[in-house]
């Protein structure tokens, strides 16, 4: 059977795309967050860091989240941040982290969110602190190849601008900060992304938790505002756009 081509980067008469996502795996986002995406039909991206030698047990709720069609993506194990963060140079840093270190982080982080969503095609990546380097002054370097080698798709920093489906750089994506975001905002972010023909990808952390936390009205207003319009925005996780743009590029 010949294989159907893929006209659009995204199916359907969309004009755009959105993926939202959320790092840390916080307690606010199985308690609120998923049951409002159920409401509204949505599927999103969960970057997890499967840490300390209990990381099964405490991760374990987890698993019907990706059974329900949710993506779980690799947030490392060990969410190496540069020092900027902290008030010592004592310390594992991204400034005196190595490209080897890196990669063992990467791979294990993958290898235990595969055991919690076997059945998962595909995994994408979000950057720890959204940072992609290690090292520092004249050692300082990407590892976004990394990323690109073990991962379909990375999320990286706030670049303040959607993602173009033919030119983005899928290893090192940008995103949109959803945290501490009004409703209105976030949903003219989706809009105006989408009439350019862009994918918009959206960062949450707590859902009212945390100092990172969106208002629970403003995190259901775009999502009802991404139901009402499905038509038009395409709503998937970041592995599921990626692969779909990767297939699309394929045949430009």
């Amino acid at each position: 059977m010949t294989k159907s081509k893929v006209r659009s980067p995204y199916p359907g008469d969309c004009q755009g795309a959105v993926s939202l996502t959320f790092d840390d795996g916080l307690p606010s986002q199985l308690d609120r967050a998923v049951p409002l995406l159920e409401q509204y039909g949505l599927s999103a991206t969960f970057y997890l860091a499967p840490r300390g030698n209990d990381w099964e047990r405490r991760l374990a709720p987890w698993r019907e989240v990706a059974r329900a069609g949710h993506e779980l993506g690799n947030h490392t194990t060990k969410h190496i941040c540069s020092r900027a963060f902290a008030d010592s140079l004592d310390g594992k840093s991204l400034e005196n982290c190595t490209l080897e270190e890196m990669e063992a982080d990467i791979v294990l982080g993958k290898e235990r969110i595969q055991q919690l969503a076997p059945d998962q095609a595909e995994m994408s990546f979000a950057y720890p602190c959204y940072s992609t380097y290690i090292g520092e002054d004249a050692s300082r370097q990407s590892y976004v190849p990394l990323v690109a080698k073990h991962h379909i798709a990375g999320r990286a920093g706030f670049l303040e601008a959607a993602n173009h489906p033919l030119t983005a750089n899928l290893a090192c994506l940008s995103t949109w900060n959803g945290e501490r975001s009004w409703g209105p905002t976030l949903v003219g972010l989706a809009e105006r992304a989408a009439t350019r023909g862009r994918w918009s990808i959206f960062t949450f952390h707590g859902i009212d938790e945390g100092h990172l936390a969106i208002n629970d009205v403003d995190f259901e207003e775009l999502c009802r505002h991404l139901q009402l319009h499905s038509d038009r925005i395409w709503v998937a996780p970041v592995s599921q756009v990626a692969r779909r743009i990767l297939d699309w590029r394929s045949e430009q």
